[in-house]
């Protein structure tokens, strides 16, 4: 029984415990279920974040993109902008402001924006803006100066908008800068005023031709005021002097080139027609067509007679009216082609003027322009009509005897009108209240025996000139092969003088001056010698004058001071301290602008030795310009030097102003001393200049003695200097000391 009922009881258990499992099965499957579901649920609300991650992550880089863009726009915005703080401190600032203030963002950032402004009225106008922005007033834009990193100052227009950050107020600032609007205002009052300043006249024109506007100048020009041209055509100024065909060239120009330029006559308000130079441009619209035409017009009326005068300055000498070389030349060639065409002959005549050297030294430039004038007058009233006379330089003229048929008729005709000039030129000219005497040397070649070109014709009439002048002046010579040699010979001398100085070729010479009365030297002149390497002893006679030609003169001059300057010093070291050494001065280093100077400087050079030195200068010297003369001997003189005037007598000067000069001792020419014996009047004249210089306080001395005779006479008139071949020959500097010796010997 007990097992039975434990059988039962077993069994009960065991349906008890399937009946539990079985509600767990079905709860299990009931879990199951609604695991299937939930999984189901959470796959919907995967894809549902899925959907939603992606949405928001395209709104994400949507977003980005918008911020990138905004930041874009905000730095790169045509205009400076900034964001300011309650207190005015910059917190934003975009790329445009610190590009406009050449600042670094770190900088400007946390700084006062006011710190950028120019401190002039600019800061009163920004405070004053930004009172009218925070009390919410319609604020006019102000227009305020920035200052950049470089201290450059830049307009800017200013405007402002209240702005919330993180509930913070701030203000943002635009600042456009206007650089540009006010540098195109500055070229339009620019503009502006060039053309109304403008020298030139200008005219603005519709596409029909109708005047828009004109300047100043058009109507200074033309004197047609602005209301009377506006609305008119330039065709009120047409001065009637060119046809219909120079206009349609004009505007066909204008069309097919956009441009016309050239010389045109216009006719002026009070019908005169004068010349002046255009230049029509056209100004086209962006179509390409022609919205307005310009004209810029000069009178060219003084430029027309400027060219005349130009003209004529080109071809005639403005000091005597006469063709010039240019013109002579050309004439002188068509006369040439007229006479080989025809079988003729032409005569030139070369004229120098005598003496006018002298003048013009003397009685100064323009005493000798004038003598040219007259001179140049009379040469013409000798001429025959058909004749040409020319001024070709200097004192020298040319005339031109044109179509004379055969040789012998040339001859005869050129040397009678030769003559006559020679005659018209001897004559006395009244200058400057001085009666001068010239007279002119003519050489006369004959086309086509003497030269078949021009260049041969003129270079044979200049040497027939020279051999004129080396005759004695006022007189004619015909051109011949002989002269042509002396002339090759002259170009022989000159270059052999321009090679003198590099071989040290020149060497000074001095010539004993002496005391007459008491028989002692008393000193020397330094005397200039050449030897040649190629043309053997030339006569300073001979190439003296060539270099004062050729303008060597003056290095060769210096030089000779120099020696004249050490032999002194030699004499002054052997004891000899009243020995003096006289030296020339050519008219080129008196005439040059550093004379002065450079005695100064020589004269420093051996420490002051100016009382041993004599300077010898002539009438011509002192008399072509006596004001700056007289300073120069004055200065000359404080240096210790003596001052002599060589070949007294022979010039042109006015004796009333020998007294201004410092003039220690006069020089009697020795044309004078060689009569002396002689003739009567050339002893009354070395009479009357001995009495004149002792009245004057100036000693006299005597060249060219050379008798005794002549010397005692000197004496007698109380010349008692005097130097010559009586005494001594010129001789080098080493020879000197001993001729002194023996010359002490032979006295005693």
């Amino acid at each position: 029984m007990v097992d039975q009922d434990d059988a039962t009881l077993d069994h009960q258990r065991l349906i008890e415990e399937l009946e539990a499992c079985r509600r767990r099965v079905e709860t299990l499957e009931d879990v199951d279920w609604r695991r299937e579901e939930l999984l189901e649920d959470l796959s919907l609300h995967r894809e549902e974040l899925r959907t939603q991650n992606d949405e928001l992550r395209a709104a994400q880089v949507k977003l980005e993109a918008l911020r990138q863009r905004y930041k874009d726009l905000f730095d790169h915005a045509p205009a400076a902008h900034f964001v300011l703080d309650r207190f005015g401190t910059v917190s934003e600032v975009n790329l445009t402001a610190l590009n406009l203030l050449g600042i670094e963002r770190s900088k400007i950032i946390q700084r006062p924006f006011r710190m950028f402004i120019r401190q002039n009225a600019s800061r009163h106008l920004f405070e004053r803006f930004m009172e009218q922005v925070a009390r919410g007033d319609v604020a006019q834009p102000p227009e305020i100066e920035l200052e950049t990193r470089k201290g450059r100052f830049v307009p800017v227009q200013l405007t402002a908008m209240p702005c919330s950050n993180r509930d913070q107020p701030s203000t943002r600032i635009s600042a456009l800068d206007v650089s540009d609007r006010h540098q195109a205002d500055e070229q339009r009052r620019l503009a502006a005023t060039v053309f109304e300043a403008s020298n030139e006249g200008i005219v603005i024109t519709d596409p029909r031709g109708n005047i828009l506007r004109v300047n100043r100048a058009f109507t200074l020009v033309t004197g047609y005021h602005e209301d009377e041209a506006i609305g008119r055509t330039p065709a009120l100024l047409a001065s009637g002097r060119h046809d219909p065909g120079f206009y349609h060239a004009m505007w066909e120009q204008l069309e097919n080139r956009g441009a016309w330029r050239g010389e045109i006559w216009n006719k002026r308000k009070s019908g005169e027609i004068y010349p002046e130079w255009l230049s029509i441009s056209a100004v086209r619209s962006p179509e390409g067509k022609a919205a307005y035409y310009v004209g810029i017009f000069s009178d060219i009326t003084d430029k027309k007679r400027a060219e005349v005068n130009l003209e004529r300055f080109a071809h005639f000498d403005q000091l005597t009216g006469l063709p010039n070389r240019v013109l002579f030349q050309d004439r002188l060639k068509q006369a040439m082609v007229r006479a080989s065409r025809n079988g003729r002959c032409v005569a030139l005549l070369f004229l120098d003027l005598d003496r006018f050297k002298a003048v013009n030294d003397s009685l100064g430039h323009q005493t000798g322009d004038l003598l040219l004038q007259r001179a140049a007058g009379r040469i013409r009233r000798a001429l025959r009509k058909a004749d040409t006379v020319a001024r070709i330089g200097g004192d020298e003229f040319t005339v031109i005897m044109s179509d004379l048929e055969e040789v012998e008729q040339a001859v005869d005709v050129a040397a009678r009108v030769a003559q006559k000039i020679a005659a018209a030129l001897a004559r006395p000219f009244r200058l400057s209240e001085q009666e001068v005497v010239s007279g002119t040397s003519v050489g006369i070649a004959i086309y086509p025996q003497d030269g078949e070109t021009v260049s041969d014709l003129i270079k044979h009439a200049d040497t027939a000139m020279y051999e004129a002048k080396a005759s004695g002046g006022n007189g004619y010579v015909f051109f011949s092969a002989e002269m042509t040699e002396a002339a090759m010979q002259r170009l022989k001398l000159e270059a052999a003088l321009r090679q003198a100085l590099q071989r040290q070729e020149f060497r000074v010479e001095f010539q004993p001056q002496i005391d007459g009365r008491l028989r002692q030297p008393v000193g020397a002149e330094a005397l200039l010698r050449w030897t040649s390497d190629t043309l053997g002893p030339v006569s300073p006679e001979v190439f003296v004058p060539v270099l004062e030609d050729m303008g060597l003169m003056t290095e060769v001059g210096w030089w000779v001071l120099r020696q004249a300057r050490d032999e002194a010093l030699a004499w002054r070291n052997s004891g000899y301290r009243d020995f003096r050494i006289a030296f020339n001065f050519s008219p080129r280093q008196f005439r040059a602008s550093n004379c002065l100077q450079q005695i100064q400087e020589i004269i420093r050079e051996c420490n002051g030795c100016g009382n041993l030195l004599t300077l010898e200068v002539t009438e011509g010297h002192m008399m072509a310009d006596p004001e700056r003369s007289l300073a120069i001997l004055r200065e000359i003189r404080k240096l210790g030097v003596r001052i002599s005037m060589d070949d007294f007598g022979t010039g042109y000067s006015s004796l009333s102003l020998l007294h201004r000069f410092p003039i220690d001792e006069l020089k009697i020419d020795r044309s004078f001393v060689q009569d002396l014996a002689i003739d009567e009047d050339a002893a009354t004249i070395v009479s009357t200049i001995v009495l004149m210089a002792r009245s004057l306080g100036i000693e006299p001395l005597a060249e060219g003695v050379e008798s005794e005779q002549q010397a005692r006479l000197l004496i007698d008139l109380d010349c008692p200097l005097m130097q010559g071949f009586l005494w001594a020959r010129a001789m080098p500097s080493a020879d000197l000391a001993h001729w002194r010796r023996e010359f002490a010997r032979g006295r005693n």
